[in-house]
């Protein structure tokens, strides 16, 4: 071999090569390509780290780089608006509205979170307060839902009406 050294991504013309005449270096080529695609993939692997879109005439420190700093902007946003700004609802007037007041609770009378609500944690706070009031004065019930709702939910009608069927062996 000469003093320098083939690359062996490098292709020279034919027949110069560890590969015969005939086939032309094509036991290299898959080779070559799982090389490409591994760190077109590991690529791709730390672009999905980077959380942070950098800009062009961006400026920074390393300590930005650093894992604790692409933490923080990994983190959601805090939502800007949500359902009852956008309606204009005043959530502390709505205990006297069934159907508002079991929306916002589970079946065995829990306040949902406002995770599955998908409200402000302002709005969260006086939609709970609005239930609990609501509870209180005896305006809903604490552990199903309202009468009222449960008579326009014909599915769940249907179920609540079918005879119970003992199968008991005497």
């Amino acid at each position: 071999m000469t003093a320098r050294a083939r690359n062996p991504l490098q292709r020279g013309p034919r027949g110069s090569g560890s590969g015969s005449d005939r086939d032309g270096g094509g036991a290299q080529r898959p080779r070559l390509v799982d090389e490409d695609l591994r760190t077109k993939w590991s690529q791709d692997d730390f672009a999905r780290q980077m959380t942070r879109r950098w800009r062009p005439g961006d400026v920074y420190a390393p300590h930005d780089l650093s894992p604790s700093e692409m933490g923080k902007w990994r983190r959601n946003r805090a939502r800007q608006q949500d359902l009852v700004d956008i309606l204009g609802l005043k959530p502390l007037d709505m205990y006297r509205n069934f159907s508002v007041i079991s929306e916002y609770m589970t079946t065995h009378g829990r306040i949902k979170r406002a995770v599955d609500t998908g409200l402000r944690p302002v709005n969260q706070r006086k939609m709970a307060k609005a239930i609990r009031r609501a509870i209180g004065l005896g305006l809903h019930p604490s552990v199903h839902h309202h009468p009222e709702i449960l008579a326009r939910d014909p599915v769940r009608r249907a179920v609540q009406n079918q005879p119970t069927v003992y199968n008991h062996k005497i």
